[in-house]
């Protein structure tokens, strides 16, 4: 007699319901661009990057973007945005626009099919990236899911709803902090190498990068060896990418409010950024929780060296929740001062970096609702 299958629990329902709810309503209301607030075009510059990538290499990093693009735009949507500056995104975060940017190009899809399926790649991946994050903290209980809930999903959601690729880097990123959960470090190395070739702002994992290393050494030497030269290779992209960008970086204003050039300028928003940083890294590091207290200044450095913010730039700050999750077992949970310590500098940080009236990881839905950029 033939088994019946398991009947699916209620949260796996209601986590299915919801996922498919937001994707329902992505593709109902969002713009002809692809972005759910009608405003952003950052994935439609990509994707004419990426097709220059492919057939003029590394000019995307050398020239600005209206040269280095010009007569490879999918449409004529994807011109004229911001034509001076070059790309300061690793070439496989560009490469991830490539498909549909040629299948644009080439004719066919249309061009409000293909930036729509743009966002909604990016918002699936979204929400990928937060339901790992929340099964990474799900075992520390509710002060661990309360800051996921409140503070991760919705930066992600709102992230990828507007074409914000760098929820692939945390995905990527959490990916790996649950292997190293699930005692595989040498495949963490590689995730991590891998997270770093996406993104520049994958430097918030650098910590977990030496925590990996250290683990997959003590497992095996041959291992770690090949894990730790896949990681290297796929990292090398990366570096390749930012040495062909020297010099050219100043194509984009410094207009981050902690960025480190306005501590130069008497500015009060970097000295407090990073007095928090130290307080918050030193508080964890007390408590013996190095990866998180390194991952506190790894995220702290990141924001100071970006030159543009949003708030799809705060997602650093809440990756050393996610550590903190992964660093020890669920059998020994961190107390709740400390998921208030990291999940408060998630938004505390970020009010004074990026200075939202509200918080940035809910702004997205403010634009929404509003239908422009406040």
């Amino acid at each position: 007699m033939a088994r019946s299958l398991p009947r699916p629990s209620r949260g796996t329902a209601l986590v299915t319901l919801l996922v498919a709810g937001l994707l329902g309503v992505h593709v109902l209301l969002a713009s002809p661009g692809g972005d759910l607030s009608h405003h952003y075009t950052d994935h439609l510059r990509h994707m004419a990057e990426s097709q220059a990538l492919v057939e003029r290499g590394f000019a995307i990093y050398r020239q600005p973007y209206g040269e280095a693009a010009r007569g490879l735009f999918p449409c004529p949507e994807h011109e004229w945005l911001f034509p001076d500056r070059t790309a300061p995104y690793p070439p496989l975060g560009m490469l991830l626009h490539w498909p549909l940017g040629w299948l644009e190009r080439a004719g066919y899809l249309a061009p409000a099919t293909a930036h729509r399926l743009m966002t909604l790649q990016w918002l699936v991946v979204a929400l990928a990236a937060g339901l790992l994050g929340l099964v990474l903290l799900r075992p520390h209980g509710r002060w661990a899911l309360a800051g996921g809930a409140l503070l991760l999903m919705p930066g992600l959601v709102g992230s990828g709803a507007n074409g914000f690729y760098d929820v692939a880097y945390v995905l990527v990123g959490t990916a790996a902090l649950l292997a190293l959960t699930r005692e595989r470090p040498a495949t963490a190395v590689v995730l991590l190498g891998l997270c770093a070739a996406v993104h520049f702002r994958a430097l918030v994992f650098a910590p977990v990068g030496l925590w990996a290393l250290l683990a997959a050494w003590r497992a095996g030497r041959g291992k770690a060896l090949a894990s730790g030269a896949v990681a290297v290779g796929l990292v090398l992209t990366a570096a390749a990418s930012a040495a062909a960008l020297s010099g050219t970086l100043e194509t984009i204003p410094a207009d981050n409010p902690v960025h480190v050039s306005h501590l130069l300028r008497g500015k009060s928003s970097p000295p407090a950024f990073i007095l928090l940083a130290l307080g918050v890294s030193g508080y964890l590091l007390r408590h013996r929780y190095l990866w998180s207290a390194l991952t506190v200044l790894s995220g702290a450095l990141v924001a100071l060296m970006d030159r543009s913010h949003g708030y799809w730039h705060v997602l650093p700050l809440l990756v050393p929740a996610l550590v903190l999750a992964a660093e020890r077992p669920a059998s020994a949970p961190p107390a709740p001062r400390l998921w208030w310590a990291a999940w408060g500098w998630a938004l505390v940080g970020a009010l004074i970096a990026f200075r939202y009236p509200l918080t940035p990881y809910w702004q997205w839905l403010v634009d929404v609702i509003r239908g422009h950029v406040v």
